[in-house]
């Protein structure tokens, strides 16, 4: 059985159909609640509807969902911010493609070459300097391929990479301070200690915890989808490195022919890594890698809503939130389905900032700083359209002190215990601290801090641009799981970048209202301050980014 629901986007309106299973009434909540609840489910209703196909950046589906969010934002009255006085701003991209079945990868032992079989031993990411690219060179293992004079670590002393292709690990030693392991994890900072070194070429390995965050097989799927760059005023794409020619990773059957003249066995350099004690070393073979990619340029927009600060002396700074309206698009076929929905990711994230939103424009009383919200484009590309938006925040915008970032807020199963990633960084303690403390809520440290996912979302953008960041989500609620709810962990394995990731899932409606009553009250405490948030004394952020921040303004 169905019944069909009429959805306003832009200026007209659309007949959706929607399954009588996928219910959005809850028993137990009071009046005001059961709005909330009901707007929730009816916005990720639509932004993750098959006929969005998938919201990937540039396509169609993505300027349908933009044009839908305009739509509430209007509703709301709030101001636009985009390009010349309208909701959208446009941000320019790059797209590279993986030719299928270009990739090859060579290994030359001993006066013999090996050929490496794709998918099964290797995989390839798409190259932005070039469409065909074809490096050979030496090999060197350096470890995680992190330079971290402040912890006095060194992946690359003692070691010649010149020249060379580098071997290394994902992430970073688990020894560093979870901070630190964030930062030094980054793939952009790892490939800016890359070129530093002198290295032509990158090839990852995982360790079996990241084999086992992201099986291979999973892995061989995300390959499939194109990768993405904003481009500069020249139209040349930002955030690469020309200098390294190739960046492959390998299944542990590619890792075993790699080692095979090494001076220690894999096995022992994997141990000796997890202690953050890896051996760095010549590994005496060299590799051919070649790549063929295809390049497209494309737009694909931020959508931004404003509501105005009251305060004279305050309306001139912003707190900023943020969710990508975004998810992966068309890929391959996963029990016959080939549309990646993201109704978790991130469908929910939208529809808990338009709740955020629609609460504090109806307040009697506005916000003493400005607010800002945005549903942002590719951040499944590489967080480009927060990073964008972090660099080119409008003027009616102010100066940003704040942002808050709704990502994949996994609202399966009841919970009152909550993690809200960076809440160390900043004085953004205290509002957090007020808003858990006033609904009754547990907070909770991150669980996984070796998952690094504090650099992983659109905070982050914010972040290296100096600004305090949180990124709140919901914790496992703990015990044995319960049919009809999904747990965190569950959607991890099951769910995340998949076609199942459907508006189907369970969802819990007393969590979704008060996840949306925590993070409006965070943003209108932290709105109406008499300071704005800074970075502790010390922090790693705060004196990484921050303080070339406070150069700039």
């Amino acid at each position: 059985m169905v019944r069909a629901r009429l959805w306003r986007v832009g200026l007209g309106m659309l007949l959706l159909i929607e399954p009588l299973g996928s219910s959005w009434a809850a028993e137990g909540l009071n009046a005001a609640d059961e709005r909330v609840n009901r707007a929730i489910g009816a916005h990720v209703a639509f932004l993750a509807d098959d006929l969005l196909e998938g919201r990937a950046a540039g396509s169609a589906g993505h300027e349908l969902a933009a044009r839908y969010v305009v739509s509430e934002f209007a509703r709301l009255g709030l101001r636009p911010g985009g390009d010349g006085g309208g909701w959208l701003q446009t941000v320019p991209l790059m797209e590279s493609q993986l030719v299928p079945d270009s990739a090859r990868m060579e290994l030359h032992v001993d006066g013999r070459t090996e050929v490496l079989e794709y998918n099964l031993e290797f995989l390839s990411g798409p190259q932005f300097t070039g469409t065909n690219l074809t490096v050979t060179a030496p090999l060197v293992f350096v470890g995680y391929g992190v330079r971290a004079p402040e912890l006095g670590y060194d992946d690359f002393a003692g070691v010649d990479v010149r020249g060379k292709i580098a071997v290394m690990l994902a992430k970073a030693p688990p020894r560093f301070p979870a901070t630190a392991l964030a930062h030094h994890a980054n793939a952009r900072q790892k490939s800016r200690a890359l070129v530093e070194a002198g290295a032509v070429g990158v090839i990852g390995i995982p360790t079996p915890k990241d084999l086992e965050e992201t099986p291979w097989a999973r892995r061989i799927m995300q390959s499939r989808f194109p990768a993405m760059r904003t481009t500069d005023a020249a139209g040349n794409p930002e955030e690469v490195y020309p200098e390294l020619k190739a960046s492959v990773s390998l299944s542990p059957q590619g890792v075993g022919k790699l080692f095979a003249k090494a001076p220690q066995p894999v096995t022992e350099v994997l141990s000796a890594a997890a202690r953050s004690e890896p051996p760095r070393f010549p590994l005496g073979i060299e590799a051919t890698i070649h790549t063929h990619s295809e390049h497209r340029r494309l737009v694909s927009p931020n959508v931004i809503g404003i509501l105005p600060g009251r305060d004279p002396r305050l309306a001139g700074e912003s707190v900023v939130l943020t969710a990508h309206l975004d998810h992966m698009g068309r890929g391959p076929a996963v029990d016959g389905d080939t549309i990646y929905n993201g109704a978790y990711d991130n469908a929910i994230g939208v529809a808990l900032m338009l709740e955020v939103a629609r609460a504090l424009a109806e307040d009697g009383r506005g916000p003493r700083r400005t607010v800002v919200f945005a549903a942002v484009t590719a951040e499944e590309k590489g967080l480009r359209g927060s990073e964008f938006l972090a660099r080119h925040l409008p003027a009616s915008a102010g100066r940003p002190v704040a942002n808050i970032n709704l990502d994949m807020v996994l609202l399966g199963a009841p919970t009152r215990r909550y993690t809200v990633l960076g809440v160390e960084h900043s004085t953004l303690r205290g509002p957090v601290e007020f808003a858990a403390k006033r609904m009754g809520l547990e907070l909770v440290p991150d669980p996984r801090p070796d998952r690094v996912v504090f650099v992983r979302s659109d905070q982050y953008s914010f972040v290296r641009q100096g600004v305090p960041a949180i990124f709140p989500k919901v914790a496992d609620a703990g015990g044995d799981p319960v049919v009809g709810q999904l747990s965190p962990d569950q959607f991890l394995k099951e769910h995340y970048h998949r076609p199942s990731d459907e508006a189907t899932l369970p969802r819990d409606a007393e969590s979704s209202v008060r996840f949306a009553r925590f993070v409006t009250l965070i943003a209108r405490r932290v709105a109406d301050a008499g300071e704005a948030p800074r970075w502790n004394p010390g922090d790693f952020f705060g004196e990484t980014f921050g303080k070339a921040a406070g150069s700039r303004q």
